[in-house]
């Protein structure tokens, strides 16, 4: 599953739209994370349950505030509103983040022109004020900097490499796959799908009891559910399945081309409350990360 950032922007006028849909492309082009933009939504679910399940599922929000007109308060001051939308959108990220008791950064952007009310009243989202759209333009970049490292959803599957010992002179290795939990629920209920290259097990003539059928003859696929190794609690993480491989038999296998063996692909999903989080690396990426 790829992670998302929220964007609560307004979309009455065609500035805004405009706004909304630069804002999405410079997420993409700036961070490894989707950006979820409302008026870019279209599918079968109501857009009510798409906006609750992105709320729901986001790693980092961004909220633009523009005016919507005044109003009089009973001491005869005036108030400038906020769209209601973007208001709620706001009041139901910061439920979940003290909900969940789990961080959720924000970048906010106010007009000059927008008052303080309701749940904003209370909060300290330090908006960077702004008369113009190009203002939020010139300024996000450098905000988005600080979000390259955020992590894409508090589930993640993890995929790495680690030396076994020697065997007929050949070096054997070990992918692991593991699962990392840092929400505040237990994982209960898991689906595991592991993929390998066919060629880096060829050191063994060994069948495997959770292999199933693969579509590609170069891949061999294993199945797994939570059975061995029970459930996943809250900020922990657990080791799943574990192959060794042998990447000197695999050279072989391709006609001594070691440069494509070190870019075949390893690849593993899991399904977890119906979402999927899936990781894929190359041998050359798994060596590296042992280094």
């Amino acid at each position: 599953m790829r992670g998302t950032i929220f964007i609560s922007c307004g979309q009455s006028t065609a500035a805004e739209k405009a706004l909304g849909k630069q804002i999405v492309e410079m997420v993409r082009a700036q961070t490894d994370l989707e950006p979820f933009f409302a008026e870019e939504v279209q599918d079968l679910n109501g857009l009510d349950a798409n906006i609750l399940d992105a709320l729901r599922s986001c790693a980092g929000f961004i909220t633009i505030l523009h005016p919507r007109g005044e109003i009089g308060r009973p001491d005869g001051s005036v108030l400038v509103r906020e769209s209601v939308w973007i208001e709620q959108e706001i009041a139901i990220a910061t439920y979940i983040q003290r909900h969940e008791k789990r961080a959720l950064p924000i970048i906010a952007f106010k007009h000059r022109l927008v008052g303080r009310e309701g749940i904003r009243d209370l909060l300290h989202l330090n908006p960077i004020e702004f008369t113009d759209e190009s203002e939020v333009l010139e300024e996000l970049p450098r905000r988005l900097l600080s979000w390259n490292s955020l992590k894409p959803s508090s589930i993640e599957l993890e995929l790495f490499s680690e030396v076994v010992g020697q065997q007929e002179g050949h070096q054997i290795s070990r992918v692991v796959t593991a699962l990392r939990n840092e929400s505040n629920n237990r994982i209960d209920k898991y689906d595991l799908e592991l993929r390998l290259p066919a060629s880096i097990l060829t050191h063994w003539s060994a069948s495997y009891p959770n292999e199933v059928r693969s579509n590609d003859p170069g891949i061999r696929c294993f199945r797994f559910d939570r059975s061995g190794w029970g459930s996943v609690g809250p900020h922990d993480r657990r080791r799943l399945a574990a192959y060794e491989y042998c990447t000197s038999c695999a050279v072989g296998k391709v006609g001594g081309v070691s440069t494509l063996i070190a870019e075949a692909k390893l690849g593993a999903r899991i399904w977890v409350d119906g979402k999927e989080y899936s990781v894929e690396k190359t041998i050359k990426q798994l060596a590296a990360g042992r280094e």
